[in-house]
């Protein structure tokens, strides 16, 4: 159903998204900031890595 190279990716772009929203909820700030603070790392994430993991199999 998913490759490896996919669930890598996924995993790490929740796990990103989750540090982010904790960490933005711990400095003081809104759910709603801290939500979407966290929806743009994990976002950053999911586009970076695919790209980053495919030069490392070149």
């Amino acid at each position: 159903m998913f490759t490896t190279r996919q669930l890598v990716t996924l995993t790490l772009s929740i796990t990103i998204a989750a540090i982010t929203c904790a960490l933005v909820l711990a400095a003081g700030a809104q759910w709603p900031g801290a939500l979407l603070s966290g929806g743009g790392a994990g976002g950053a994430t999911l586009a970076a890595l695919p790209k980053l993991l495919s030069r490392r199999d070149s």
